[in-house]
This record gives structure tokens, sequence and C-alpha cells, in this order.
């Protein structure tokens, strides 16, 4: 009789002890994966919250501003030239584990030269590489190894540099265009 009455105090102290818990308050992350394996109930223990750096997802291309352009015909300088980007398409896909990225961007460069403005479309450029964050900044670095410059980077705004090249047709043969580009992708 005395294990029957330890058995039922055991139970109705545990029962006890589980109504009187509060639950835990949430955490507030910008994103938060939870499908890592736990079985989400009493039986099988916690899940573990896996934060997303907030760098991860699709970002899309918002502005791309030409600067320190050069012209150049058959390796004769030409002039100079500035510009931006319209009907710009494109996005950036960031991903982790594994850290990747991945980017399309197709745009046509407007470009004031010797006082006029060109349009230049630009064909669809592609590229992925890999990324990394530390101190909340991202770097990326392209397949080849080659680091690309990030002048300033936020949860919703990544501005990154590169180059612009393009051959311009004339009559009388063709002229290269050069210039260092901003790149500006918001999320």
């Amino acid at each position: 009789m005395k294990k029957l009455i330890v058995i039922v105090a055991l139970g109705l102290f545990t029962f006890g002890v589980q109504s009187c818990k509060k639950p835990p308050l949430p955490v507030m992350e910008e994103q938060t994966d939870t499908s890592g394996g736990g079985s989400g109930g009493n039986g099988g223990g916690e899940e573990e919250e896996v934060i997303v750096s907030p760098y991860v997802g699709t970002w899309d291309y918002s502005k791309i501003d030409l600067k320190n352009g050069t012209l150049s015909l058959m390796g004769q300088d030409l002039g100079e030239f500035t510009g931006v980007g319209k009907d710009i398409t494109g996005k950036v896909i960031i991903t982790e584990k594994p850290n990747r990225y991945t980017t399309d961007l197709s745009f046509t460069a407007v470009v004031t030269v010797f006082g006029q403005q060109q349009e230049l479309p630009v064909d669809k450029q592609t590229s992925s590489g890999t990324w990394t964050e530390s101190n909340g900044e991202i770097s990326l670095t392209e397949d080849g190894g080659q680091p690309i410059g990030i002048l300033s980077s936020t949860s919703s705004k990544i501005v990154f540099t590169g180059n612009f090249t393009e051959a311009i047709d004339v009559q009388f043969g063709s002229i290269e265009a050069n210039s260092d580009v901003e790149f500006t992708i918001t999320k």
C-alpha cells in the first residue's frame, strides 16, 4: 500500500511541477530556422534554433554607377566618360551551408561621351563564388579566387565594385569603353 501511495504522490508532484512552468519567451531573431531535427514535442528533446545570416536570400540590383570611364580606339586615348545603368534586371542569390552566391545581371549603360548621351545594351553577365561574414560585414570572392571590393554592407543593402568593359562599334573600328562600376543591391 505504501508503494501505491508513493507512486500516486510522485505522479501528482510531477503533474503539479509541469503545470506550474511558464512557457519560454520566444527569442526574436531576424531569421531563424528550426527545422533542424528535433521531434518538436515533450518526448524527443528540444529543437535547437539555428540563426541564419541576414545576408542569406535574394537581392535585387537597384543601382549601377559607371565611374572613371576611359575610351580608346586602337590603343589611342579618346577621352573619359561617366554613366549609369537603366533597365536593370538581375539578382544575387546568397545561400548558406554551403556559403555560396550566384548572380546574373543585364542592363543598359547610359554614358555621357563628349557631352552626348549614348545607350549601350550590356549582355547578361553571370558569376558565382563564396562568401563569409565577419563582424556583421560580408565578403565575397569569385570562384576564380578574386575578392570583390565591398564598399558597404548591411542586412538590407550591399554596395560593391566591379569593372565595366564594352566595345562600341563605329564606322572606322571599335571603341573600347572601360570604367569602374559601383553596384548596389537591396533586399
